[in-house]
């Protein structure tokens, strides 16, 4: 799974130890979160340091993200969901990190789904 995410506030870290979670008993799940859009290192670090995140935590070299994503701009939230074969199963788009942390369930059900 890609979540690429223009914040890294409150609302990110919700989501991120949602998937947290998914992960402990799915080892083969593997999780990035990417910043995009002016996100730094730092910002991640302290995100990490505060809420002792491990779903991996990085910052995109190309600033609105990898081309290849074709990623809408006005989404401050993009997650992707691949299955085992690496076809997208599910994708979401949230235009704040709340409106993806409200969503932190579903979008971990669509993790659990795409292991199976």
């Amino acid at each position: 799974m890609l979540i690429f995410s223009q914040k890294a506030d409150e609302n990110l870290a919700g989501l991120v130890k949602a998937i947290d979670e998914v992960q402990k008993s799915n080892s083969k799940l593997g999780t990035v979160v990417v910043g995009v859009g002016g996100v730094e290192g730092a910002d991640f670090e302290k995100l990490q340091s505060t809420h002792k995140l491990t779903t991996p935590l990085t910052v995109a070299v190309d600033k609105d993200g990898p081309k290849a994503y074709k990623l809408n701009q006005e989404a401050a939230v993009t997650v992707l969901v691949y299955t085992k074969g690496g076809a997208i199963s599910k994708n979401f788009a949230f235009k704040d990190t709340k409106s993806a942390a409200d969503k932190a369930k579903d979008i971990a059900a669509a993790a659990q789904e795409a292991l199976k």
